[in-house]
């Protein structure tokens, strides 16, 4: 129960900033202008984001969709964090939401790993 709540959650994030990304709303540009990436990267990224989000959702019906979301999503959110960090030498509080999409992610991951059958 609480892994769906945690899927649901995090396909809910992901999916909304997936959407933030690819319609270039203005608060997300600014963001990415202290990261230092090309705005065409913003848009890559937002559209895996999505793609990662559907699947997740997915994941309800195909423990393996769901394995496959959060296996795209450690790379995104370690990217993330070290854009935070190094690129735009950001707090490190900033990082607690990539932070915690990451351990979501694995917990993901896990938990749908163990219940295949």
């Amino acid at each position: 129960m609480i892994l769906k709540l945690i899927q649901a959650l995090l396909a809910v994030f992901m999916g909304t900033g997936g959407l933030i990304k690819i319609a270039r709303v203005p608060f997300q540009v600014e963001h990415w202008s202290h990261y230092q990436y090309p705005l065409l990267f913003m848009t890559v990224v937002g559209l895996l984001e999505l793609i990662g989000a559907v699947a997740l959702a997915g994941g309800f019906w195909n423990k393996s969709l769901a394995v496959a979301a959060g296996v795209l999503f450690i790379p995104l959110m370690l990217g993330a964090i070290h854009a935070h960090l190094f690129r735009a030498r950001q707090p490190i509080m900033t990082i607690l939401p990539s932070l915690l999409t990451l351990l979501f992610s694995v917990l993901v991951i896990y938990c749908n790993l163990t219940t295949l059958t």
